[in-house]
């Protein structure tokens, strides 16, 4: 995993990284490409899976080629942070974009008539089902984080007994033996590590939304996932 994606590393918001990644050429470039893929691969196919352009090819197939097309334009992020617009939402908005190019593009191939103004189609709600593959993938690159950063600090069994606590549900009391400390040492050690994860988790989104508030990011984000 590419050193760019360590949290001592990332700027305060991911505007500023990807402004410095564009002035290293095309070295910063590759890492804010593969930044990009790595983090948003998935929800995009998710979001695929759920419009009728499906049978366009493999999801993955279908996002790899949106990324083919659209990291390789040297404005693409520039116009992402004139926009003002969630990098997820600028993400969707483009692969829309580009799905209607691919509809046409098939349909032309097979001489068929081809409506240049319909947008790529929908069933039930995939913007809805992206923003919660989002979720997903933002509290599992927070998870990763606040792992890498406890491990770094030695703090591995404050992670561990955060996990047992807030992650499988079991009570202080039950294992906080098993890591040589009393229950309200373990919970102690837990808060350590959850405020690891919550700082990684706040970084994350305010890379994804500069201006807004990570506090209110959550809550849009949970409101925004549910079913």
């Amino acid at each position: 995993m590419s050193n760019a994606r360590q949290a001592d590393v990332f700027p305060v918001t991911m505007t500023d990284w990807i402004h410095e990644r564009m002035s290293l050429g095309p070295e910063g470039r590759r890492q804010l490409n593969q930044e990009i893929m790595s983090r948003y691969a998935w929800p995009l196919q998710v979001y695929f899976m759920g419009t009728r352009d499906r049978w366009l090819g493999e999801p993955t197939d279908v996002v790899q080629g949106f990324f083919a097309s659209r990291l390789a334009k040297a404005d693409f992020f520039a116009n992402w942070s004139a926009s003002g617009l969630r990098l997820r939402h600028w993400l969707i908005n483009a692969f829309c974009f580009y799905l209607k190019e691919l509809h046409r593009a098939r349909r032309k191939e097979a001489r068929e008539v081809a409506q240049a103004d319909e947008p790529a189609t929908a069933e039930g709600n995939p913007s809805k089902a992206a923003d919660r593959a989002f979720a997903v993938s933002v509290v599992r690159e927070a998870l990763r984080l606040a792992q890498a950063q406890c491990e770094k600090e030695k703090l591995g069994a404050h992670w561990e007994i955060f996990l047992r606590h807030f992650y499988k549900g079991e009570a202080y009391a039950d294992f906080a033996v098993d890591f040589g400390v009393d229950a309200p040492r373990a919970a102690v050690m837990a808060r350590t590590a959850r405020t690891k994860f919550n700082t990684a988790l706040r970084d994350l989104l305010s890379r994804e939304a500069p201006d807004a508030d990570p506090d209110a990011e959550i809550l849009s984000l949970l409101e925004g996932s549910g079913s």
